[in-house]
């Protein structure tokens, strides 16, 4: 398993023009925040709930939280600016992963933002959990959605598989 660290810089660096994770400010679901930022967490979760799908297997074990805009690795938020500024700092060690981490990119690089937080929306854990205060409650637990995810991510599996 990887450090989500290691993955983030990864897919910022897999950004090699700098037009996929910009540092437009928006205003999504009410909140203030960076375009590049909510776009990096919708990848984070998406290839998470993938990887996991495809092999039972967890990509990378940081916590995940249910926010307006989607499900989001809060130390990822929190550090986006250092992680994009280092990015070419990552250390993927596992080449499957590293593959993976490639081909979701090239799936997901230019997805409108809107479609990636839908994604997010749509995960049952981020339904139960996005309308909590405390982050305690906004917890994903990613293990309890493994047959969910298969359900939700048949599409993603088969464009890997075809790839």
């Amino acid at each position: 398993m990887e450090k989500v660290e290691n993955i983030a810089k990864y897919i910022l660096f897999l950004d090699k023009n700098n037009d996929i994770f910009i540092n437009k400010l928006l205003t999504l679901n009410g909140r203030d925040c960076y375009e590049g930022n909510v776009r990096l967490n919708k990848y984070l979760h998406i290839m998470q709930m993938v990887y996991f799908a495809m092999t039972d297997k967890k990509l990378f074990d940081e916590e995940m939280y249910a926010f307006d805009n989607g499900v989001v690795v809060n130390s990822v938020m929190n550090n986006y600016v250092y992680l994009k500024s280092t990015k070419d700092s990552y250390n993927i060690s596992d080449i499957d992963v590293k593959n993976y981490i490639e081909k979701m990119f090239n799936i997901l690089k230019y997805a409108p933002l809107e479609d990636l937080i839908e994604i997010s929306h749509q995960d049952e854990e981020w339904r139960k959990k996005h309308n909590f205060y405390q982050k305690k409650d906004q917890l994903i637990d990613v293990d309890s959605q493994k047959e969910n995810y298969k359900i939700m991510c048949a599409d993603f599996i088969d464009m890997l598989n075809n790839d």
